[in-house]
């Protein structure tokens, strides 16, 4: 069963990204998704093994959108 871990959705000028880490801990899978809302068929999948893996990569890519203006508009966990 797969559970969400995180989920922030980044904003700026009327555009909003999604980025999100779904994981199944049984099969020692997890995935990131990095969606542009407005345009949903450029979004990309990394998967890793472990949690932490996960979880550093979305910090590096939660750091790269703010570098470039954008803001966290919400987020759950």
């Amino acid at each position: 069963m797969s559970i969400a871990l995180i989920r922030w959705d980044f904003a700026r000028d009327h555009q909003h990204v999604m980025c999100t880490i779904q994981g199944t801990p049984s099969d020692s899978l997890y995935e990131l998704a990095i969606v542009p809302l407005w345009d949903i068929g450029r979004s990309a999948i990394e998967t890793f093994t472990t949690a932490t893996a996960a979880l550093r990569r979305h910090a590096a890519i939660a750091a790269e959108l703010r570098d470039a203006g954008w803001r966290v508009a919400a987020y759950s966990t």
